[in-house]
């Protein structure tokens, strides 16, 4: 009968130190102040001054190169702004294209750059195509696909002739440029050739 008791009454303190150590545990989590969850705001975390950035191609040739004066980074979208960017394209095959402006932003992991701001696209003449030069206040490029496009009122100079228009998309792999809405086109007469006679009028 004693050595009943005596267990009961060990079984019972044993509960009772630990329903005590639970509600101590409770007690003591929630006095300590949990941490509000982090927001994420549009606020800089990284930059960088005077950069260069170069992408290379799956077997290592450098095919575009990015840079500019300043290049502020945001976590909350992971994009970057840009101070006078300036934006090569140099893949093996194709021509050269350079683009420039007052600002850009890059965002899905590099492959998007828009440049804002007395945007300029240049493809200098070479491999049998004159040379071109798009001009609007907004151009985006696709590095990775080396096309350049805009839906703003664009001025484009192919050789000596002249495009105005709404909107244009550039493919330098295909070298084919498409203009949305043309609103005056002025086309250069071809200059013939040096040496050559010149045709007297009827």
């Amino acid at each position: 009968m004693k050595d009943r008791l005596g267990s009961s009454i060990s079984l019972l303190l044993l509960a009772v130190l630990v329903l005590g150590t639970w509600w101590a545990a409770e007690l003591a989590q929630r006095a300590v102040p949990e941490d509000a969850p982090r927001r994420m705001t549009h606020e800089i975390d990284s930059f960088v001054e005077e950069f260069v950035m170069v992408r290379s191609d799956p077997q290592g040739v450098p095919s575009s190169r990015l840079e500019g004066k300043r290049m502020e980074h945001f976590p909350d979208d992971d994009s970057s702004d840009i101070q006078s960017p300036r934006s090569y394209s140099q893949k093996p095959g194709r021509q050269v294209t350079v683009a420039t402006a007052k600002a850009g932003r890059m965002d899905e992991d590099g492959a998007r750059i828009v440049m804002t701001g007395d945007a300029r696209f240049v493809r200098e003449a070479g491999m049998g195509h004159e040379r071109l030069d798009i001009s609007s206040n907004v151009i985006t490029l696709r590095p990775d696909d080396d096309v350049a496009f805009t839906d703003l009122p664009t001025t484009i100079l192919n050789g000596r002739s002249r495009i105005n228009g709404n909107g244009m998309h550039y493919n330098n792999v295909t070298r084919e440029l498409q203009v949305a809405s043309r609103s005056r086109v002025e086309i250069a007469p071809r200059v013939p050739p040096t040496g050559a006679p010149a045709r007297s009028a009827p």
